[in-house]
């Protein structure tokens, strides 16, 4: 119990990092890009390269600069 509510507490003291997203969690581009220009909480991860486009390497991207995948 005392573990739930450590967790609870620590979301509410840092939401960017309880609800931060990553580029995994959207399908494409577009959709990763609307959540960056609402700027809803750990929107700023989704722009690694900070040129102000979120997750280029999703589809409708521009495919630059993404990280090479792990064989």
């Amino acid at each position: 119990m005392k573990n739930l509510v450590l967790c609870i507490s620590l979301a509410f003291c840092f939401p960017s990092v309880a609800f931060a997203k990553y580029c995994k969690d959207f399908k494409t581009h577009q959709e990763a890009q609307a959540y960056f220009n609402a700027k809803k909480p750990g929107y700023k991860r989704l722009d690694r390269d900070k040129d102000g486009s979120a997750c280029d390497c999703l589809p409708g991207g521009n495919g630059k600069k993404c990280p090479k995948s792990k064989k």
